[in-house]
């Protein structure tokens, strides 16, 4: 049985498919910041996203550099630039829509990107580790740690992924999917297949 037979067997909503966010690898050339360099009150955010006063280009460079290992000014740019424009050149188009859901109105330093760079070092990831999931998933800087990450990291454990960092390391994109809505589908559609506990981690770890 396909995934897809299986999720409408086993779902409701039929008619919703698997949300498994893959994101785009940047271009090389630099795009522009949508950062607003004045400090201004932000709007709020849908979903499991935290919004708040932006902050200065300078200051989130330095954060990022301080607490993230991201040094070269292209990839904070880069970072920046897809987390918060709309218009983002580091987008690809077919992922615009989904990506727009995970964008931010205003970055700031204290509200999303410390708490996720410290909740990264809790599970033992180290500074090269922290860099590799941030630029290869911008989009985890503006999930709540408490509404997403740590219910994600649960039920990761749950189903016996044991290094956690290593397996979001490997797979920063699994990092996109929701416990309940979409991770705990496919978990339940590798034990339907009769998949091993060893396959089903390995499985995450690789195809997510």
């Amino acid at each position: 049985m396909t995934f897809q037979k299986f999720v409408r067997t086993t779902s409701s909503s039929s008619s919703r498919s698997l949300c498994s966010i893959k994101p785009p690898r940047p271009r090389n050339s630099l795009g522009s910041c949508a950062v607003d360099r004045r400090r201004r009150q932000g709007g709020s955010v849908g979903g499991n996203l935290v919004a708040c006063n932006s902050t200065k280009f300078q200051d989130l460079a330095e954060c990022f550099s301080e607490e993230c290992g991201i040094t070269k000014p292209k990839e904070v740019e880069i970072v920046v630039d897809i987390l918060t424009n709309p218009a983002s050149g580091y987008i690809d188009r077919k992922m615009a829509n989904k990506y727009r859901r995970f964008q931010l109105k205003e970055l700031d330093t204290d509200v999303h990107i410390k708490p996720v760079a410290n909740w990264l070092r809790s599970l033992g990831a180290d500074r090269k580790q922290i860099r590799r999931i941030i630029v290869s998933y911008p989009p985890i800087i503006g999930y709540s740690v408490e509404g997403h990450l740590e219910p994600l990291v649960q039920y990761l454990q749950e189903v016996g992924v044991t290094d956690v960092i290593s397996v979001i390391t490997s797979r920063p994109s699994l990092l996109g999917l929701k416990a309940e809505e979409s991770l705990r589908k496919i978990v339940e559609w590798l034990q339907f297949e009769g998949y091993s506990k060893e396959e089903i981690v390995d499985y995450l770890s690789r195809t997510v």
